[in-house]
């Protein structure tokens, strides 16, 4: 019992902070106080716990889908960003978390196989009837291959994440989990012989493959699109502030033409009077506060 419940409470702690620190790679918290932060991960904590207590002991499936429920408002009340992305970075991180998990597990079956020479465990029964050290190993290379997997894929989100979409997210993923679904398909109908499930896998590989790949076109597309628009939106920006500084200039020598101008008439005044020294004196007063600093700044 108490092994149970420290193995639910390492899953509830892991699910409560593994998807709050890549989410903020992307995005940036909703708010400041350490005290608020602090009571909704508690919160998304203890519905963690709960969900996944009665799923282990009641063997319930429903608690999974409530349990992804709890994490993604957790991720959603946390961060600012639109609903829209915070939505397709969530359906990422599940379609991920599912592909390891499934990983986790086969990689698992494959060593008990190997070493135990027995076929004790599925891919369906193994977290509800294996023992707390296996369930602990199985969490650990979750935990390992999250690691791995979230570290680069939030990295490559980050740049793409202005033009990702679901469409293109499914074709890549998709590719993924066709292989894995094939391997549980030939575990589940346990055919007498080997060459079908052999040749069941190759199929799903081979039309994975092209799937991917035209994924993966899709996506360098949408980049260098993404990339020309910003490189236009850079020049039009760069093009606004010479348009304005040339504006400005604009005014300013209009300014100081007109300045001029009645520099000037007042200096025929004074020459209409013949007061000549007070002209010259006007004059290079103008010379020193207005035509100097033009030529230095000109220059």
């Amino acid at each position: 019992m108490f092994e149970t419940s420290l193995f639910i409470t390492l899953v509830a702690l892991f699910y409560t902070f593994m998807p709050t620190y890549f989410f903020h790679q992307l995005f940036p918290f909703r708010f400041k106080s350490k005290i608020r932060f602090s009571i909704q991960m508690l919160c998304s904590f203890f519905f963690l716990f709960i969900f996944n207590y009665i799923k282990i002991f009641e063997y319930s499936s429903e608690m999974s889908t409530l349990m992804q429920l709890t994490i993604f408002l957790n991720i959603y009340l946390l961060f600012k960003g639109t609903a829209k992305q915070k939505l397709l970075i969530y359906f990422i991180f599940l379609f991920v978390s599912i592909f390891i998990e499934i990983l986790s597990i086969n990689i698992y079956l494959q060593f008990y196989t190997i070493f135990m020479h027995a076929h004790t465990y599925t891919a369906l029964n193994i977290l509800s009837h294996s023992s707390f050290q296996e369930k602990l190993f199985i969490e650990l290379l979750i935990f390992i291959f999250s690691q791995l997997f979230f570290r680069k894929i939030f990295s490559l989100l980050h740049e793409c994440l202005p033009y990702l979409n679901l469409s293109l997210l499914l074709q890549i993923i998709f590719p993924f989990f066709l292989p894995l679904i094939a391997t549980e398909f030939t575990n589940y109908y346990k055919f007498v012989n080997n060459i079908i499930s052999v040749f069941i896998y190759i199929v799903s590989c081979c039309f994975s493959l092209p799937f991917f790949i035209h994924g993966i076109h899709r996506l360098e597309a949408e980049q260098l699109k993404f990339s020309q628009t910003t490189h236009k939106m850079e020049l039009l920006k760069k093009q606004l502030e010479l348009s304005n500084e040339i504006k400005n200039e604009y005014v300013r020598i209009r300014k100081w033409n007109h300045d001029i101008e009645n520099h000037l008439l007042s200096l025929s005044y004074l020459i209409d009077m013949q007061k000549t020294e007070d002209a010259k004196n006007y004059c290079a007063t103008i010379l020193k506060e207005n035509i100097h600093p033009w030529i230095q700044k000109t220059n």
